[in-house]
């Protein structure tokens, strides 16, 4: 397996834990910049995007979540999903939706600028992560034995990205719960290795 990812992206970094926690710290990584359309990324992923994990055999496999779940068919055990699967998954959603209002933000100030975030559509995202923010911390995960779930997982990654792409904001609730979660998964190698960093 080889893992195609850059050092910033979040749904590359889920999929990057995903792979330690399952077993797989060791598989190799190759850093890429999905904005230059890099010829090796290209390769293996026509739209040039991170994640992209080629598994054995080289099949391409694309999108953080789906590389995820097809982590847990092959190495079922530690699961990801823990042993009330509705909960975890509803809140990996509200961590996504986190995660893809923090990205799209980003990419709206690239492709117009910084006033994005105060018109109506960045203001929307600005709602959407402080309300999933706070939606989580109203009901955070858990990590009581000794491998997260993905909700986790999710969670740590969605607040360490908004640490590190929108510091010091008004605008985020406290999530002194969520928080401490980090700070308790983020001694674990697949998250402090990972940390994102430009």
């Amino acid at each position: 397996m080889q893992l195609f990812l850059n050092t910033t992206s979040p749904y590359a970094r889920i999929a990057r834990i995903a792979l330690a926690e399952k077993g797989h710290a060791d598989t190799p990584l190759e850093i890429v910049d999905p904005w230059s359309d890099a010829a090796r990324l290209l390769d293996v992923n026509p739209a040039a995007r991170v994640p992209t994990l080629v598994a054995d055999g080289g099949r391409s496999l694309t999108e953080s979540l789906l590389i995820v779940f097809w982590l847990e068919h092959r190495t079922p055990e530690p699961s990801l999903l823990g042993q009330d699967a509705t909960a975890v998954v509803a809140r990996t959603g509200l961590a996504m939706g986190v995660i893809d209002a923090a990205v799209h933000t980003l990419i709206g100030r690239k492709i117009t600028d910084a006033s994005f975030d105060t018109a109506p559509v960045g203001l929307r995202r600005r709602r959407t992560m402080a309300d999933g923010i706070s939606r989580l911390e109203s009901d955070p995960p858990t990590c009581a034995d000794s491998s997260p779930t993905l909700d986790a997982i999710a969670a740590v990654v969605a607040l360490d990205y908004l640490d590190f792409r929108f510091p010091a904001v008004e605008w985020l609730p406290a999530a002194p719960a969520l928080r401490a979660l980090g700070a308790q998964l983020g001694t674990r190698p697949s998250f402090h290795t990972s940390r994102p960093h430009a």
